[in-house]
């Protein structure tokens, strides 16, 4: 049975369908945006995503009014299948989201499908000139999507190296002798390290959105559009390393806390710079772009329009019905049994003093809770701790994934001589699951304890950990078992000093005794 409804029809009919239509798009992309929003509000690094949705509106709307006139869809059949198939993936997405909301596997699977569903809508109603009219502002909304883990941390590492290795070129240059060791500087007042928030991935995705706005903004042909992006990529890149030359300059001179006040302002300006050169070019080469086209589109022609009302009120009525189903299925599984535990600060203990977190990894991490400290063990070895919490909803504790000592100590020079895997402990009464690590820190044996503790979790043994952190497997069992987030705790523990990775092992288990509370 055909579903469409062609006027001639009433005002009221066709206002009807283009609520339906508006309907359908609010509830799709409610979904993504709730989806992202975490990433969004608590990553830096994704900020700019937040603006996002607004300059999508606004592409909407600047294309809306150079539209052409509706066609008549000619491959309905499939457009219908992309609907109904998108629609039908969207129960296991959001499931399974609902308890991994960082993984972001999830985020590009659901924001592909929200794009092409709509397109599918899009094409539904005005044919394949709209289609191709209002393709780009949906697919613009893709530079807000985080970029996968693994490819993400492989640019974030390279960008770090390679703005080290160029500073460290500038400074011998400029005659102060520099050594590089990982992603840190050595100079003669002492150790400057290059950190995340100076490897310019930051200002590289915030510069591809800009420049692909831009493009679109001032209607620029495809070539034009690659160059403003290359271009931008350049200007991101050589702002960067502008930046931090600035601040290893001041480093070598005035020391980590010239670093300090310098900063955010150079930050600042620096970013300032990039955007506004990038908008002088895109006007430079506006001079050569095209004028923009209004529409001639008439409201005789625009009833013309196709709406498939059996196709569109289906969709709405199953994204109410996944939605309701999902928070149904958490709600009946939710419980408050989880053990929860939290640390003693060691405070009477030789030597002992606070450790400041550094405002960078502070912003990074927005934990609600925690910190770092430092003290001398009674065999004199000298012991650092950090200790971190975050509350149910407060998703940046999946960011913490990615910071792992394996990861963040061989970028600061120390080298790492094995991975011992995780045990489990049973500290006062609660098993905690311990990833040891042995470093070599400038020829002193350095062990890393590190423990990821997930609230909803009950570590049974150190494959049940494993899993539960990292494995497909894991987090699909999570989703089944209806085990939604409801907070994580993040323990960090750091001896120098022990020869032997037992002692090393059975000291720590000593100290966990000491600092380890049942709350």
């Amino acid at each position: 049975m055909d579903d469409t409804i062609a006027p001639p029809a009433p005002a009221l009919a066709k206002a009807s369908s283009w609520l339906l239509v508006s309907v359908a798009f609010a509830l799709l992309w409610f979904e993504l945006i709730n989806q992202l929003k975490g990433e969004w509000w608590l990553n830096p690094q994704y900020n700019y995503g937040l603006i996002v949705p607004v300059l999508l509106v606004y592409l909407l709307w600047k294309r809306w009014q150079t539209r052409p006139a509706p066609t008549t869809p000619g491959a309905r059949a499939w457009s219908i299948l992309i609907i109904v198939c998108g629609a039908a993936l969207f129960l296991p997405i959001r499931l399974v989201a609902e308890a991994n909301p960082d993984w972001r596997l999830l985020s590009w699977l659901l924001a592909l499908v929200v794009i092409a569903t709509s397109l599918a809508i899009v094409y539904l109603t005005g044919g394949k000139t709209w289609l191709w009219h209002f393709a780009f502002p949906f697919l613009f909304f893709l530079v807000a999507v985080p970029w996968p883990v693994r490819f993400e941390q492989l640019v974030i590492q390279d960008l770090m190296r390679t703005v080290t290795a160029i500073n460290v070129i500038f400074l011998q240059l400029a005659g102060i002798p520099a050594l590089q060791q990982g992603n840190v500087i050595e100079v003669g007042s002492g150790f400057i390290g290059i950190e995340e928030a100076c490897s310019g991935v930051r200002s590289l995705q915030a510069t591809l959105m800009i420049s692909l706005f831009l493009g679109e903004l001032y209607s620029f042909a495809v070539a034009r559009r690659v160059i403003l992006v290359v271009i931008g990529a350049v200007l991101a890149f050589v702002c960067n390393v502008a930046r931090t030359a600035i601040l290893v300059w001041v480093g070598t001179h005035r020391g980590l806390a010239g670093i300090e006040s310098w900063h955010d302002p150079a930050g600042l300006t620096i970013l300032i710079v990039c955007l506004f050169g990038l908008w002088l070019v895109s006007l430079v080469m506006l001079r050569r772009g095209s004028a923009s086209i209004k529409s001639t589109v008439t409201d005789q022609q625009l009833t013309q329009a196709h709406f498939r009302w059996a196709t569109l009120t289906c969709l709405v009525m199953w994204l109410i019905v996944v939605e309701g189903a999902v928070q149904v299925w958490y709600r009946s599984h939710q419980t408050n049994t989880r053990t929860h535990w939290a640390v003693l600060w060691p405070n009477s203990e030789t030597n002992y003093k606070s450790v400041p977190i550094a405002p960078e990894a502070e912003s990074l991490l927005q934990y609600n809770e925690g910190g770092g400290a430092s003290w001398e063990g009674s065999d004199g070895h000298q012991w650092l701790m950090f200790f971190f919490r975050w509350f149910p909803g407060r998703t940046a504790a999946r960011f913490i994934k990615v910071h792992r000592p394996d990861i963040c100590l061989p970028a600061s020079g120390r080298t790492m001589e094995r991975d011992n895997g995780i045990r489990m402990l049973q500290v006062n009464g609660v098993n905690l699951p311990v990833r040891s690590y042995r470093f070599e820190d400038r020829g002193t044996p350095l062990h890393v304890f590190y423990c990821y503790w997930d609230a909803r979790s009950s570590y049974e043994n150190a494959a049940a950990a494993v899993a539960e952190d990292w494995s497909f497997r894991g987090r699909l069992r999570t989703a089944l078992q209806g085990r939604r987030e409801i907070g994580t705790q993040i323990l960090e523990i750091v001896v120098w000093g022990y020869e032997d990775d037992k002692e090393a092992n059975d000291a720590l288990a000593r100290e966990l005794g000491r600092v380890v509370r049942v709350s």
